[in-house]
């Protein structure tokens, strides 16, 4: 996946994750969806979420993750650690949530960011199982996870992929701040599941 495609899915994997948690009544985070888009708590945890999503290629020298923090992907590479490897795991998820969780704790972000930090590297790895690829969910085992999918980096299936979720993620926002009248309802009835 292109980093455009991350971005965007780290942003909808972040108000996926807010809207689940306040219909499971386990935390109201509403505001992070319904609040003033110049309310610095949204641009703090959707802007974790982007960045979050970029994270895991900091593996790839070349990424726009790796190209921003050159000074860990160099080293990285100088140590082969190879792209999609542990970066791409679940044992990558782990320290990046621990080594973030001390940025917290020395007051470098806060743990609003935080949060969107790690939903952002999560929504990665399950992006990257759209790869044809696949990534190594349980890394050092290097047995590759992939959904049924075919999805290449820049292919005609990302750029539809990216559109639809970028058409749906729009309406489903507009909706929410009540400048569309359009329910999710409406929106399987066009097209055709109801």
């Amino acid at each position: 996946m292109t980093y455009h495609t991350h971005s965007l899915l780290g942003f909808v994997t972040a108000v996926i994750t807010v809207k689940i948690l306040n219909f499971l009544n386990i935390i109201d985070l509403s505001y992070l969806i319904e609040g003033s888009l110049f309310s610095p708590s949204l641009w703090q945890f959707y802007g974790g979420a982007i960045i979050g999503a970029l994270m895991p290629d900091i593996d790839h020298a070349s990424s726009k993750a790796g190209r921003a923090l050159w000074f860990i992907s160099k080293p990285l590479k100088i140590f082969g650690v190879k792209h999609r490897g542990i970066t791409h795991s679940i044992l990558g998820l782990v320290l990046f949530f621990f080594l973030t969780g001390e940025m917290v704790k020395a007051g470098w972000i806060n743990e609003l960011i935080w949060y969107g930090l790690v939903i952002g590297y999560l929504s990665h790895l399950i992006a990257d199982m759209l790869n044809v690829h696949g990534i190594p969910l349980f890394y050092p085992n290097n047995k590759r996870f992939k959904f049924n999918t075919n999805i290449t980096t820049g292919s005609w299936g990302e750029h539809l992929l990216f559109l639809l979720t970028f058409t749906i993620i729009t309406l489903f926002i507009s909706s929410e701040r009540g400048l569309l009248n359009f329910s999710f309802n409406d929106f399987l009835t066009l097209i055709g599941f109801k």
